[in-house]
């Protein structure tokens, strides 16, 4: 019965022991870093001019607004897109441009950077400057003219990618 007790008071004695020697809280700090939301907002919208309305006829605008090809009409220069890109200043960021169409796809548009890449559709690396802007140029390519006619066409999609490396 000895035996019995000194185990019984030995085990209470341990779990009392444990109870008071477990808990424990404290706080801890754990560092961040905020990346604002990439953002692109157009400030000057591209305008390619008067195109002849012939197949295959193209029309460029490239650096200053200078237009060349078969499907120019008329004389004058162009407008190069403007596009201010935010996000986080010093961050690397990748620019991809995607070719793009009117609406039923009687012109397409292949986009051009004019700034960093003259000429480029891609760009890997690029420091985010506090203030960006992208300058855009470009080639449409008539592919159906008596449809782009019929149909009125005044304009053609193209897409900007910008993502953090």
């Amino acid at each position: 019965m000895n035996k019995t007790i000194i185990k019984s008071a030995a085990a209470s004695i341990l779990l009392t022991g444990m109870a008071a020697g477990i808990a424990h809280a404290d706080t801890f700090n754990a560092s961040l870093t905020l990346v604002e939301p990439i953002s692109l907002t157009e400030t000057t919208q591209m305008n390619l001019g008067s195109i002849l309305a012939n197949d295959t006829d193209t029309c460029t605008v490239a650096a200053a607004g200078a237009r060349s090809g078969t499907g120019c009409f008329g004389s004058g220069t162009g407008t190069l897109a403007a596009i201010d890109v935010s996000g986080t200043a010093g961050l690397q960021v990748d620019i991809a441009l995607t070719d793009g169409a009117s609406a039923a796809s009687e012109l397409s548009f292949a986009p051009s950077m004019l700034d960093n890449g003259a000429g480029a559709t891609t760009l890997t690396g690029v420091t985010l400057l506090a203030s960006h802007t992208l300058s855009l140029g470009g080639t449409v390519t008539v592919s159906n003219g008596a449809l782009a006619v019929t149909n009125s066409v005044s304009s053609v999609d193209y897409q900007i990618d910008v993502t953090y490396q």
